[in-house]
């Protein structure tokens, strides 16, 4: 399968780096890199999916908490979700290292900001975990390299070397039937595949 990757630092500024590598296919879960920064990426999500990722993503990040600090499910106290899917590639991805749950906490903080902007109230999720998440678990790899990202898609849709134009490929090719964008304008990307490959980073 092949995946981009690219590293942040602290001030969470990116740095593509391509590379390429094979994983199963896995498509119970996602995390769509429309774009490699978290906030244009969030826009670019269509409105389906504003409401409905907001969920996973928690799911996958609390899931990152549960695994690497060892807490217990039975434990009401604490508010994290259940863990879920953990041998999911998107959920191993996301525990890899800091720079990876970072990034997608970043992604999933967008599109909370993203659904409060489309939809004039807040989710759930945001009220919630937003806060928590905030800080990655305590036994996560610290380094901020962002290491390659899963196309958890069908082979047709897979781009070599590039997940951005892979998951741009996906939404055109088997999201197209409900793809809106309300208050966003539609991505040039998905009005004009030709340009699938301009402005990816």
């Amino acid at each position: 399968m092949h995946v981009l990757y690219f590293e942040i630092d602290q001030n969470k500024s990116d740095k593509f780096i391509s590379y390429t590598i094979n994983r199963n296919q896995n498509l119970k879960m996602n995390i769509f890199m429309l774009f490699a920064r978290p906030k244009l990426c969030a826009q670019m999500h269509c409105d389906k999916h504003v409401v409905k990722m907001i969920l996973e993503y928690a799911q996958i990040l609390c899931t990152t908490h549960r695994i690497l600090d060892k807490l217990d499910d039975n434990d009401k106290t604490i508010i994290y979700y259940k863990k879920t899917h953990v041998n999911h590639p998107s959920v191993k991805w996301a525990r890899e290292t800091k720079g990876n749950y970072i990034w997608l906490y970043n992604l999933f903080t967008n599109l909370c900001d993203e659904y409060t902007y489309r939809y004039e109230k807040k989710h759930l999720c945001d009220v919630k975990l937003r806060k928590i998440l905030e800080t990655p678990p305590k036994n996560i790899n610290d380094t901020m390299v962002i290491t390659v990202l899963p196309q958890c898609m069908p082979d047709e849709c897979k781009v070599k070397g590039n997940s951005v134009v892979a998951y741009r490929t996906y939404y055109i090719k088997n999201k197209a039937h409900f793809a809106k964008w309300k208050k966003r304008k539609i991505p040039e990307w998905f009005k004009f595949p030709n340009k699938i490959n301009e402005n990816i980073y």
